[in-house]
């Protein structure tokens, strides 16, 4: 079994699409209208607005054409607010220069760098994203003794 991508359900996806696009720095290489957006930084990461699927049953349009009924069964019982149960942890060269262009973003709450050692010195920041998914940036970090 290989891993297709990591997807992240929103409930927003103009918001979702322009918080990713600046963060990552890249464009989505994929869309499927308001509904699936995919972006490849270094794996597949993909957008899901569940929210579509949901508009889609209650118009109740062709509905047996675009779904089955487990996956009818599944929408009817399933929340569209974000889980917070995955945590992204992306890896850059530089942690210092990725916190001060995040933070220049200004594209959600962001963490200041913190720092954990159990086995080894670990630096990371956290950012959120739109629906409150957490995104961990790690790398080299350098210690500014001058201050």
């Amino acid at each position: 079994m290989n891993l297709g991508c990591t997807y992240i359900k929103v409930s927003d996806m103009e918001k979702s699409v322009i918080f990713y696009s600046k963060l990552l720095q890249i464009q989505p290489q994929y869309s499927n209208k308001e509904r699936w957006v995919m972006f490849h930084c270094g794996s597949t990461l993909a957008l899901y607005n569940l929210q579509y699927d949901i508009d889609m049953l209650n118009k109740n349009e062709n509905i047996e054409f675009h779904y089955n009924e487990a996956y009818i069964k599944y929408l009817r019982k399933e929340n569209t607010g974000a889980s917070k149960t995955v945590v992204f942890n992306f890896n850059v060269d530089n942690l210092n220069e990725e916190f001060k262009r995040v933070k220049n973003l200004n594209i959600g709450k962001i963490s200041e760098i913190m720092y954990v050692n159990i086995t080894m010195p670990y630096y990371f920041f956290i950012v959120d994203d739109p629906d409150g998914n957490e995104i961990e940036v790690t790398g080299n970090y350098i210690i500014d003794n001058a201050n």
